[in-house]
């Protein structure tokens, strides 16, 4: 049981609670760097979404996270992954009409958030146009996956630290499916929603390069 009621105060009370010279698992913050959106603006947009993710994780200095973000962006050449689902689309894509643009920080939680079912009919009460309370809310009924979409979410959001470095390094911790999850909103954390349209933009194109080459098997038969 914690007293503490305030976010700030109970991550505190939380590690004076913890047991004395226990090292946790994982190492070092997931957490971007604070408030970013001065340089943001200052800089020209990514070419691509791998640039996007190579800017975003540029910070980190962890080998193992940087062989694996190597590793997923050469798959996305072959497996396309911007959403969890087209339920998880429709619903961000929603949410997102409805809000302020350039609340980064609010867009990737909620494009974690939105990506488990379970969890969204939690947080959907919580959750208004500019502002998401991570205090309240009681995450009865959520699976493991929607917990760590959640305390990732936290993280990115309130600048909590629930998922480290290492751990999103982890291949049998994090899956495939899900470190493309965290990937994106990481991005959108540091690009906006500018990060989504490059993945998308991707996608077409490829899709595009897809069909010439279809056509062009078939003039030449």
């Amino acid at each position: 049981m914690h007293y503490s009621k305030n976010e700030r105060l109970y991550e505190i009370e939380k590690m004076m609670r913890g047991i004395p010279n226990f090292r946790e698992r994982g190492h070092g913050s997931l957490v971007l760097q604070t408030d970013m959106r001065d340089c943001i603006e200052e800089q020209p947009p990514p070419s691509s979404y791998a640039e996007a993710l190579q800017i975003t994780m540029s910070a980190i200095r962890y080998q193992p996270l940087d062989d694996r973000l190597r590793e997923y962006i050469a798959e996305r050449e072959m497996e396309q992954m911007n959403y969890r689902s087209n339920k998880h689309k429709e619903v961000f894509e929603e949410i997102v009409s409805k809000m302020d643009k350039k609340n980064n920080a609010f867009i990737s939680a909620v494009y974690l958030m939105t990506a488990d079912f379970e969890l969204w009919q939690v947080m959907k009460h919580y959750t208004d146009k500019n502002t998401i309370n991570f205090e309240k809310p009681k995450l009865k009924g959520i699976g493991e996956k929607g917990y760590t979409l959640y305390c990732v979410a936290k993280d990115l959001y309130l600048g909590t630290k629930h998922l480290s470095i290492s751990d999103l390094a982890d291949k049998e911790l994090i899956s495939k499916k899900m470190f493309g999850l965290i990937c994106n909103a990481m991005a959108i954390r540091r690009f906006g929603i500018k990060a989504v349209e490059l993945a998308v933009s991707m996608t077409m194109l490829k899709c595009k390069k897809k069909a010439f080459k279809f056509c062009k098997f078939f003039d030449a038969s």
